[in-house]
């Protein structure tokens, strides 16, 4: 399709089909008044929420198109469709898996986006809206992603996949909490659970991440997984006190941490 016949039938477009066409757009040659009315769809509030789309698909697209000009449409539309991730209080620990396996496999079957890029969009808008929020990748080892309140969320993004590969190839959560945890008031742990087991692990809990509980974080503390890999078996104590997985990922899901986080403080919403 040419200009003419893009310019033609953009306004009877649908949302996802607009996201997923700004590649052929710019190279088609689509006016400038015209791309201004698709980022104008792009970023509205109410299109977005009806949209549906999941967070990672806005990263998918600014990834894709070769023209600048959709940038700052696509950040905001990013930051609504991310907006029920809560800004906890305390102090929060996020760990985003960044070994191999995170990077060799699409996140679904009709995405090309890879699970370590869907799981750094969540990772960097956490740190972003938390007050304090420490973000580290892990594989082998670890590594410290500071990420400043100004920062674009899909730059971020870019800067944070960039490092993939920085500290190993491996899964190591139980080594990665007790090199990162420093009396936090929850951790988040976005992995594939490909985990090596953990040699300190305390037996009466079964091995595994699970054993770590006692020399890394508290049983008081709540500790949630989103498992990125399908696994039935959890590599948490999943389902015992503070200890959470969730299947996937995605934007809803992180109201269940809300509700969990209002739950032990009594404010469930009844």
């Amino acid at each position: 399709m040419d200009r003419v016949a893009w310019e033609a039938v953009i306004g009877s477009m649908g949302y996802m089909a607009l996201l997923r066409n700004l590649r052929n757009f710019d190279q088609a040659g689509l006016s400038d008044a015209v791309a201004e009315r698709v980022a104008a769809k792009l970023s509205d509030p109410d299109e977005v929420a009806r949209s549906r789309q999941f967070p990672y698909r806005f990263v998918s697209a600014f990834q894709a198109a070769p023209s600048l000009r959709w940038g700052y449409a696509l950040e905001k539309a990013l930051e609504r469709a991310t907006g029920n991730i809560p800004a906890f209080p305390g102090r929060t620990l996020v760990l985003v898996d960044t070994s191999a396996s995170m990077s060799e496999q699409a996140f679904s079957r009709r995405s090309t986006m890879t699970p370590v890029k869907a799981a750094a969009v969540f990772g960097v808008v956490m740190a972003k809206r938390g007050n304090a929020v420490d973000l580290h990748g892990f594989a082998d080892g670890v590594f410290a992603h500071p990420v400043d309140r100004a920062a674009s969320v899909l730059k971020e993004v870019e800067r944070f996949t960039a490092r993939v590969g920085e500290v190993g190839h491996g899964t190591r959560i139980a080594e990665a909490l007790r090199a990162t945890y420093r009396r936090h008031d929850r951790v988040v742990v976005v992995s594939d659970m490909q985990t090596f087991p953990d040699s300190r692990a305390v037996r009466s809990y079964g091995g595994g991440y699970t054993g770590v509980a006692a020399d890394a974080v508290p049983r008081s503390v709540p500790v949630y997984g989103f498992n990125l890999g399908g696994y039935q078996a959890t590599v948490l104590d999943a389902g015992i006190g503070n200890r959470h997985e969730f299947g996937g990922l995605n934007d809803a899901t992180f109201t269940m941490l809300k509700l969990l986080e209002d739950r032990a403080s009594a404010g469930w919403p009844f």
